[in-house]
């Protein structure tokens, strides 16, 4: 039976790694808020955040024998071990941080520690640790700056955070090292607004620094509670709140719905072609707003023949729709001005309520039916808004149309004259009678008059219809 050798040796090297973890100076029960390698490798940083009532280094001998401590600190003046903090004999020794620095052996920022230790045995093993002893400043009560319509700006103390410098103990000179100490910055606020600058302190003047949080165009419309946190490199972090801030700010917004013939409501598309007759409504989506200034704008064409600016105005919330006119073929704009109790203002315009101008497409006139029934081209007509969902209509934005349809004699078989919307198409009979006309060649004349007034003459839509039967 062969014996696995590689046991062993794992035992002894995890042996060697746990003794190891206690070949150098520590935090005792992980009191450290951080820690980081020096720029050397060899040691370890150890950083204690101000507030932690646990800063407590410690060290052991390897063997774990009773030893004899010896505890320097680094001299910055002669860059050397040379000062005598701790002498005692014990298998683990433990420095109270707190109480070094009352008593004033320790006072930087950053301190460089030592322990000589040597066991029972005469063996001397020497460790070194750089410790951080790391404060965030009060930065005050926030303070509201300004607060207007156009602007909300808090402001706090002015302070830095302090850089931290060691010394590099592998070169001869001891190197001096920096760790910059960069602050991050976030405000938060207890509602739904959106914040102008949420990761900035700006500087100020009077020793303040100034945080945007609200610029135009962005400010809050909302009253909210505010936090301000500070944090630095090592994850060291300082809140403070303000409460209650009013919102003063007013925003002005709202999107354009259109009404479809059988009163349900769908989105306006820029994108779609719209006739008339196009109604419309609004749905407002301005903030903070207390009162509304609804302007609905004249085709600048119209106006130029003399009609007027203004085609309707509103003060409610949503204008109702009986004081919005159906729109006729122009460009129409539609300005929303806003306005509350603090003189705040905010206006913005549609520009897009667009009607296309009336026309017959010749493109989309059939030029032969085949009127059998069967449900298939069994009626000469012109596609149009109430019987094509996509592609090219025939009819767009006509107030009146006149559909005649002759026979090669010059007889007229068929006629209608009305709302082209309302026409259904000519079913191959004559005169709207149960007799079917014959099968050959006739001729259709289209006019009409578009609801911007523009006067569709026949000249412009004749020509020849074949009709044919199947059956």
């Amino acid at each position: 039976m062969m014996r696995n050798k590689t046991l062993p040796l794992l035992i002894f090297l995890l042996l060697l790694i746990s003794s190891a973890s206690y070949s150098q100076l520590y935090d005792f029960k992980g009191s450290a808020d951080a820690r980081r390698s020096t720029g050397y490798g060899a040691d370890t940083i150890l950083v204690f955040f101000s507030e932690n009532q646990e800063k407590i280094v410690a060290a052991s001998h390897t063997t774990g024998d009773t030893s004899d401590f010896l505890w320097k600190r680094f001299n910055k003046n002669t860059k050397e071990f040379d000062s005598l903090l701790v002498h005692e004999d014990t298998t683990l020794s433990r420095i109270w941080l707190d109480s070094l620095y009352s008593s004033n052996s320790l006072e930087y920022a950053t301190e460089g520690l030592r322990v000589e230790v040597l066991s029972d045995e005469n063996s001397l093993e020497t460790f070194n640790a750089w410790v951080i002893m790391d404060t965030i400043p009060d930065f005050g009560e926030i303070e509201v700056e300004q607060n207007n319509c156009n602007t909300m700006w808090f402001s706090v103390d002015y302070f830095e955070l302090e850089n931290y410098t060691y010394y590099n103990l592998a070169d001869s000179p001891y190197v001096e090292m920096r760790i910059f100490n960069n602050r991050n910055v976030e405000w938060e606020a207890t509602e739904d607004v959106q914040i102008y600058s949420p990761n900035t302190l700006y500087s100020g003047y009077q020793d303040r620094l100034i945080g945007r949080i609200g610029n135009t165009p962005i400010m809050p419309y909302q009253d909210s509670h505010y936090t301000l946190t500070v944090s630095n490199v090592f994850g060291n972090e300082r809140s403070a709140t303000i409460e209650n801030v009013t919102a003063m700010a007013v925003k002005s917004e709202f999107d354009v719905k259109k009404i479809l013939d059988d009163g349900t409501i769908a989105d306006y598309n820029e994108n779609e072609v719209n006739e008339a007759l196009l109604n419309v409504t609004f749905e407002n989506n301005s903030k903070n707003a207390q009162y509304y200034d609804w302007v609905g704008f004249n085709d600048s064409l119209n106006i130029l023949r003399g009609r007027d600016s203004i085609l309707w105005s509103s003060q409610e919330v949503v204008p109702p729709e009986t004081e919005v006119e159906p729109y006729t073929p122009g460009e129409y704009p539609v300005r929303l001005t806003v306005s509350n109790d603090y003189n705040c203002y905010d206006s913005t315009t549609f520009y897009h309520i667009e009607v296309d101008s009336s026309r017959i497409d010749t493109a989309t006139i059939p030029n032969v039916f085949t009127p059998d029934n069967n449900g298939i081209n069994d009626f000469f007509v012109l596609p149009k808004k109430s019987n094509v969902t996509s592609g090219r209509r025939g009819v767009v934005s006509m107030k009146w149309i006149q559909v005649s349809v002759f026979n090669r004699s010059g007889e007229l078989v068929y006629r209608f004259d009305g709302n082209p919307e309302e026409w259904d198409g000519w079913d191959g009979k004559v005169r709207n009678s149960n007799r079917d006309a014959a099968e050959g060649v006739y001729i259709y004349v289209i006019k009409g008059r578009g609801y911007d007034g523009v006067m569709h003459e026949n000249k412009q839509y004749s020509g020849f219809l074949y009709l044919f039967r199947e059956n």
